[in-house]
């Protein structure tokens, strides 16, 4: 119901309240002079605590009514907001499978690439191993462009680099000279992001 149809009802309770007899002067005493101002004063005692009855009753139909208004705004704005959070959870995951809907594949590919930076980090003095190896080279780099469009970036690590527990996965702990303690002392993988995502984590060992 709207407010302006409970206004309505209300606005009809405050006439029948105004239309009513004032009991003092419509309603004679109960000591009547003759039997035909008794009978009147029965009839006018009635009809008034007949009125009064009603407008009880649509007062406390008016109160029902409010209270269910009341409910039903709520059960409204409930549904709203749940269909708006049900809306923004839809775009949230169509938004998350076309940003990370490639770390699947992402994942199947990087060991090999890695494979590849491996072999070419190999020192070789084979002139025709070298041409091969500069072809590698040229691929590998075409791949890193195509994976950088899709958001795949290597995580830079490098020796003396601090160890970070969100990028890098520590395999060992070795004794060395070279960097200090809770520094990293070698580099075993190449680790990957996806946007804001670690799909692989640096394997790294790390100075005791």
């Amino acid at each position: 119901m709207s407010d302006t149809n409970i206004k309505d009802i209300k606005k009809l309770i405050e006439d029948l309240k105004s239309k009513l007899p004032n009991e003092d002067i419509e309603i004679l005493g109960e000591e009547a002079s003759n039997k035909k101002e008794a009978k009147l004063n029965k009839k006018n005692k009635a009809d008034f605590e007949k009125t009064n009855d009603s407008i009880s009753q649509l007062e406390s139909c008016l109160e029902q009514l409010l209270f269910e208004n009341n409910r039903l705004k709520e059960e409204k704005l409930l549904a709203i907001a749940d269909n708006q959070n049900t809306v923004k959870r839809y775009q949230q995951e169509t938004m998350n499978v076309k940003k990370y809907g490639g770390q699947r594949l992402a994942e199947e590919i990087i060991p090999a690439i890695d494979l590849f930076r491996g072999v070419l980090k190999q020192p070789n003095d084979n002139p025709d191993v070298k041409n091969y190896l500069i072809g590698f080279e040229f691929i590998i780099k075409q791949i890193d462009e195509a994976l950088s469009n899709a958001g795949i970036q290597m995580i830079e690590t490098k020796v003396g680099d601090k160890f970070d527990h969100n990028i890098h996965e520590a395999n060992e702990q070795v004794e060395t000279e070279a960097v200090a303690s809770g520094l990293i002392a070698q580099v075993i993988q190449n680790g990957y992001k996806l946007y804001d995502r670690v799909i692989k984590y640096a394997v790294v060992k790390v100075a005791k």
